[in-house]
């Protein structure tokens, strides 16, 4: 992935015939700007308006130390409108991105042992999540979105042993990076044994709130905006069906500005004033769709409530809360596939032989897809449909069994939740997978 993100930085305009800038994705300085506000000790500066920051601060705290490092040692750096062909502190900052975007192999690849998928199939799951992650870091600039899926995924882990704790914190730093896993949380609290529920729901949003706490207490107006309104340009990324129904924040304007033009051939330097058009772009909100996939993912959480499940049936149903994310928003970009194509794939690989092959077509060619700019059906039927095929790949068999009385009695996995798997600490799983059980013995069972 580091290797990948230097050929992006380095070749990608070189490729396309401007040899002489770097490319260094599309929302990442404002990130980083965000991350110097931070540093300078003004956590509701991450919401400034040119920052176009809309998740919550958890990157820019993470990125602050990197930011100050950068200013140190006077690197330079883009900013708004302001782009240079060839910014130093990319240097420090972008294998940083893709550092914290590749922990999101090593958080599958745990999930998926414990899951008891093969040494085969985790091998393959690793090459596809690594080459889905890296554009996300790399073109978009957005390593949050793999490292809030990082937490998640170890999360589901603990969950799984039956680590409380942990699973409520790790799944609640997640929240904080990039909420978007924040519909798992419904879940995490669902999946949880009734004398811990409260206490995951607290530890889930607990330093999201006192992050965002901070923001609101020092600029409640752009954190509002920020975090709630969330303005997004459909005309700039890919607007979906959705969009009829989703509120204006505003509309596209022309403004004029002026600015200053250095004149050559005088012997001195002089700037003459020119005046020209700028257009914004008009912004919405994401609307009615957004409400009913919050919703849904309620009723996720209520359902493994009454009615406790296998841990692979949870994965399937986390990586379905993921999938459904898609299905509703206004408006979308590229990599929104990526976070619910990961956890998707990842129990595709639990079934491994064909499923895995098809699945990673699939998965290639809706990464690819998502590029085009194409209309709202044409582009987002595409889409839902890919991935409610490769969510359909990997739905579990009937696989369960009866929980160990032991590991029960140890508080390890809760009594609600059997062991579809061989857990935590069983070792290598080699090239094999755990012995089928037809429907009629884990009847019986």
């Amino acid at each position: 992935m580091l290797a990948l993100g230097g050929l992006v930085l380095f070749g990608w305009d070189p490729l396309i015939g401007d040899p002489g800038h770097w490319f260094t994705g599309g929302d990442l300085w404002g990130i980083f700007r965000a991350a110097h506000y931070v540093g300078w000790g003004s956590l509701s500066g991450v919401y400034a308006p040119g920052n176009g920051v809309v998740s919550f601060p958890g990157m820019p705290v993470l990125l602050a130390p990197v930011a100050m490092l950068s200013g140190s040692l006077h690197l330079t750096e883009s900013y708004g409108p302001f782009t240079l062909a060839r910014p130093t502190a990319a240097l420090l900052l972008a294998p940083v991105e893709m550092l914290a975007a590749a922990t999101v192999v090593f958080a599958a690849d745990a999930l998926a042992a414990t899951l008891g998928t093969t040494r085969r199939n985790r091998v393959a799951l690793c090459w596809l999540v690594g080459l889905m992650a890296s554009p996300v870091a790399a073109v978009w600039g957005h390593a949050e979105d793999m490292l809030a899926v990082t937490f998640a995924l170890y999360a589901l882990g603990a969950l799984f042993d039956g680590r409380w704790a942990r699973s409520g914190w790790l799944i609640g730093f997640g929240v904080a990076v990039q909420p978007l896993v924040l519909l798992l949380v419904p879940l995490f609290i669902g999946a949880s044994p009734a004398g811990q529920r409260l206490r995951t729901a607290v530890r889930s949003v607990l330093v999201s709130a006192f992050l965002v706490g901070v923001a609101f207490a020092g600029e409640a107006s752009d954190t509002w905006r920020s975090i709630v309104v969330q303005p997004t340009p459909p005309s700039v990324n890919h607007a979906t069906p959705w969009i009829s129904l989703a509120p204006v924040v505003s509309r596209s304007t022309v403004q004029r500005v002026q600015f200053g033009v250095p004149r050559t051939g005088l012997g001195h330097t002089a700037f003459t004033v020119a005046t020209s058009g700028l257009r914004s772009a008009a912004e919405v909100s994401g609307g009615p769709g957004r409400m009913i996939d919050v919703a849904l993912a309620v009723l996720v959480g209520v359902f493994l409530w009454r009615r406790p499940q296998t841990p692979i049936r949870v994965g399937w149903l986390a990586a379905a809360v993921l999938v459904s994310r898609c299905f509703f928003e206004a408006v979308m970009t590229p990599y929104y596939v990526v976070p619910p194509l990961i956890l998707a794939l990842l129990l595709v690989s639990v079934r491994g032989g064909r499923r895995l092959a098809a699945a990673s077509v699939l998965a290639a060619g809706m990464c690819v897809y998502a590029y085009f700019h194409l209309a709202p059906w044409v582009w987002w039927s595409p889409i839902v449909v890919g991935l409610a095929a490769v969510l359909a790949l990997g739905y579990p068999r009937a696989l369960e069994r009866s929980q160990p009385k032991d590991r029960v009695a140890e508080g390890r996995v809760p009594a609600g939740i059997p062991d579809s798997h061989p857990g935590p600490g069983s070792g290598d799983h080699g090239d094999s997978a755990p012995a089928p059980v037809s429907d009629e013995h884990a009847v019986s069972n």
